[in-house]
C-alpha cells in the first residue's frame, strides 16, 4: 500500500471531524481522544506528507503515516522501500516552578518601554522570588517553557557583566505567545519577548517570539506542524548582526513558505515604539517586504563576503587542513578511487571528526545500516576501547565495538549524525527531498551521499545527461542551503597498465569534475608503487587533491598510514589515537551489589563488570 492509499485509508479511521487547507481535523484525537477535557481539534493529518500531531502538551503525539496506521492497527505493507525520517524523541521536562505575580518593579520597568501592567497580565508574564521577569510559554494550555530576565540594565560583577536572561533547564523551547495565535491570520515572529510585548500593546495580533539565542533554532522542529499551519508568516528581527543572522537562518528553513520580512530603520520593535508611535509599529508590520527570488542584481549591488563568518569543518587531519583550509559550506566535494581504495572509510574519518560541530545526513547506497554503523563505532571507538571475537576460519581476533560502550556511542550519535533509512536503492528525486527536508527541519550542514551509482536518475535521458543534471542539483543544494555535500563517483575501468586514478577517470561525465568544487582521490599503495617511490615506504594511501577551486590547489599529495584495528587513517600519532568526547563520559569509579568499589585508569574499564 503506497502513501497515498493509506492515508485515505487512516482518514477513515479518525470518525467526525472537518477539512481545513491540506488538513483532516478530527473532532477529538485519536491517541489521547481529548484528555479528561474532551479537548476538540488538537489532532491534524496533512494528507499530503501524512505527517501527524497532537497539539495537547500531555500527549504530543507526532509521526507519520505509518506509524499513525500501525497504531490505529491497519496494516502497513513491508515493501516499501522508501522510509520516512523518523525523527529520535528527545525528552524534555514540564517546569515545576511556581511563580509569583508581577512585582511594582517589573511592572515600572515595562511602563519605561511603554508596555502596560494589561498587555503584561495578557500574556502571561510573571516574577520569581527575586523579582526577576518570569515569561511563561504555554503551548496547548500547558506550561512547557519558561525564560527569565533582570528587570534593570545589567551590573559589571568581577569586571564583567552579569546575566542578562536564562532559561528552566531542560524544558522544551517552543514560540512565546503560541497558544493565542489565529491559524486564519498571519504570523509574526519576533525576535526577543519585549518586542512581542510592544506588539501586542499596540494591537498587533499573532506575534510571537523566538525561545532563545539567534542561533539556536531547535524551536523551529519543535513548533514545525505549528507553523505549518500558517499561509504568511512575517520576521522581524534586529538591525544588529544577531537579527540578520536570525532572518538568515530562518529564511533557509522556511524557504518554501510565504515569507515576509520587516525593514526598519531602529534597533528594534520596542526602540520604534519609543522613538515614534504606535503607528509606526503597525506601519513596520503593513509594510513588510515579501521574500522573492531575483535572479539578475546589479554586480555593485552583491554584498562582498564576510571572510570572518565563513564556516569551515576541520577534516581532523592536519596535512589536509592546512592544505584545503578544512571542508567549506557551500562547496560539493567529489571523491573517487578504484574499488578497495579506501574512500568511504576515510570519508567517515573526516564525517566523525567534525560531527561535534555541524549534523551530518549520509546517504550508504552500498552498506546496511547495520554495517554502516559498526564501521562507525570501530572508528569512533578507537583502539583502546575495542573488543574483539576469535575467528575460526581465520584463526585470529577479528575487532568489534565494545558492547558496554554501546550507549555512549549512541549519545554521541544521537541528533547529529542521520541516515537515509532504505531497504533498496532510491532515486535521485528522493534521496534530495530527503536532504532538503534535513537541511530545513533539523539545519544538517553535511551531507554524504555514496556514491553515485546507487543514486538512479528518473528520466528518458542517457546516462550522461541525467548525471550532469544530478551534478547541477547537488551544486545548487549546497549552495542554496550553506551546506557542504561529499559526493562518491567511482572512476571508469582503468586504461591497460593504469594503476592510478586520475580526475579525468570520473565515471559518467565531464560535468562531474568540472563543477565540483573539489575532487580528490583515494589511492592504496601497492608494494610496487613503495618500490618506485621510497616517499610512500611505511604508508598505506595516498590522498590527492585533483582541484580545489577555493585556494587553487591542484595535485596536491598527502600521504596516510592505517590503522586497521579501528580503520583509522592517520599522520600523527594524536590522529591515530584521537579520543572523541564521549570517552570523558566513561564512569572511572563502578560500585558493586557487596558495597565495594574499585577504581580504573583513564576510564578504560569503567563501568558495570561485563
Amino acid at each position: 500500500m503506497n502513501d497515498e492509499k493509506l492515508i485515505r485509508e487512516v482518514s477513515h479511521y479518525l470518525g467526525e471531524g472537518k477539512r481545513k487547507g491540506d488538513e483532516i481535523l478530527p473532532k477529538v484525537c485519536p491517541i489521547c481522544n481529548g484528555g479528561n477535557h474532551h479537548d476538540k481539534e488538537t489532532f491534524a493529518l496533512n494528507i499530503i506528507t501524512g505527517a501527524s500531531n497532537c497539539m495537547r502538551g500531555s500527549c504530543g503525539w507526532s509521526g507519520s503515516i505509518k506509524q499513525l496506521a500501525e497504531y490505529l492497527g491497519i496494516e502497513v505493507s513491508k515493501t516499501d522501500y522508501f522510509r520516512e525520517y523518523r525523527k529520535p524523541v528527545k525528552y524534555y521536562k514540564k517546569p515545576e516552578v511556581i511563580h509569583k505575580d508581577l512585582t511594582k518593579g517589573i511592572v515600572d520597568y515595562f511602563k519605561t518601554r511603554g508596555i502596560s501592567q494589561k498587555t503584561l497580565v495578557d500574556a502571561k508574564v510573571g516574577s520569581d522570588k527575586n523579582g526577576n521577569i518570569v515569561f511563561n510559554y504555554y503551548r496547548g494550555g500547558e506550561l512547557t517553557f519558561i525564560k527569565y530576565k533582570i528587570p534593570r540594565k545589567q551590573k559589571i560583577k568581577d569586571g564583567k557583566k552579569e546575566i542578562k536572561s536564562w532559561r528552566e533547564k531542560d524544558c522544551e523551547p517552543i514560540l512565546y505567545g503560541m497558544d493565542d495565535c489565529d491559524y486564519n491570520k498571519p504570523l509574526i515572529i519576533i525576535e526577543g519577548e519585549p518586542d512581542k510585548l510592544v506588539l501586542d500593546e499596540c494591537g498587533i495580533e499573532n506575534a510571537v517570539s523566538i525561545p532563545s539565542v539567534t542561533k539556536e533554532t531547535s524551536w523551529i522542529e519543535n513548533c514545525w506542524t505549528f507553523l505549518e499551519k500558517f499561509d504568511e508568516i512575517i520576521l522581524w528581527g534586529d538591525s544588529d548582526k544577531a537579527g540578520k543572522e536570525f532572518i538568515q537562518s530562518v529564511v533557509v528553513r522556511l524557504d518554501d513558505w510565504k515569507l515576509k520580512i520587516v525593514k526598519c530603520e531602529y534597533k528594534d520593535a520596542n526602540v520604534l515604539l519609543h522613538k515614534e508611535c504606535k503607528q509606526s509599529v503597525k506601519d513596520a508590520i503593513t509594510n513588510a517586504v515579501k521574500v522573492t527570488k531575483e535572479y539578475i542584481t546589479d554586480l555593485a549591488d552583491v554584498k562582498r563576503k564576510n571572510y570572518n563568518e565563513q564556516i569551515s569543518v576541520p577534516t581532523g587531519f592536519v596535512d589536509i587542513d592546512e592544505c584545503l583550509g578544512g571542508m567549506y559550506t557551500g562547496q560539493l566535494v567529489v571523491w573517487t578511487g578504484y574499488n578497495g581504495s579506501g574512500k568511504s572509510t576515510f570519508i567517515s574519518n573526516i564525517l566523525l571528526n567534525g560531527l561535534e560541530q555541524e549534523k551530518t545526513f549520509v546517504y550508504s547506497g552500498e552498506l546496511p545500516r547495520e554495517d554502516f554503523k559498526e564501521w562507525m563505532d570501530l572508528q569512533l571507538s578507537g583502539k583502546k576501547y575495542l573488543s574483539h571475537y576469535r575467528c575460526s576460519v581465520k584463526n585470529q581476533n577479528i575487532p568489534i565495538p565494545n558492547e558496554k560502550y554501546y550507549d555512549l556511542l549512541d549519545d554521541f550519535y544521537r541528533n547529529r549524525l542521520f541516515l537515509f533509512d532504505s531497504e533498496d536503492y532510491a532515486t535521485d528525486k528522493e534521496v534530495l527531498k530527503a536532504m532538503e527536508y534535513m537541511a530545513k527541519r533539523e539545519g544538517v550542514k553535511v551531507f554524504l551521499i555514496d556514491n553515485l551509482m546507487t543514486v538512479p536518475s528518473e528520466g528518458k535521458e542517457d546516462e550522461n545527461q541525467k548525471v550532469s543534471k544530478l551534478i547541477i542539483k547537488l551544486k545548487k543544494f549546497a549552495r542554496k542551503f550553506n551546506a557542504i555535500v561529499h559526493l562518491v563517483a567511482h572512476p571508469k575501468k582503468p586504461a591497460m597498465g593504469q594503476t592510478r586514478v586520475n580526475k579525468y577517470d570520473v565515471s559518467g561525465t565531464a560535468n562531474i569534475s568540472n563543477l565540483a568544487d573539489r575532487v580528490i582521490g583515494v589511492h592504496r599503495l601497492s608494494e610496487n608503487d613503495r618500490k618506485e617511490n621510497e616517499d610512500y615506504q611505511g604508508k598505506s594511501t595516498v590522498i590527492t587533491i585533483f582541484k580545489d577551486r577555493k585556494f587553487g590547489v591542484f595535485d596536491e599529495e598527502i600521504l596516510f598510514s592505517f590503522e586497521y584495528t579501528a580503520k583509522r587513517f592517520y599522520t600523527t600519532d594524536a590522529e591515530r589515537n584521537k579520543k572523541y568526547s564521549w570517552v570523558k563520559r566513561i564512569p572511572t569509579t563502578v560500585k558493586y551489589p557487596n558495597g565495594e568499589t574499585q577504581e580504573f585508569k583513564d576510564g578504560e574499564m569503567g563501568g558495570p563488570p561485563w
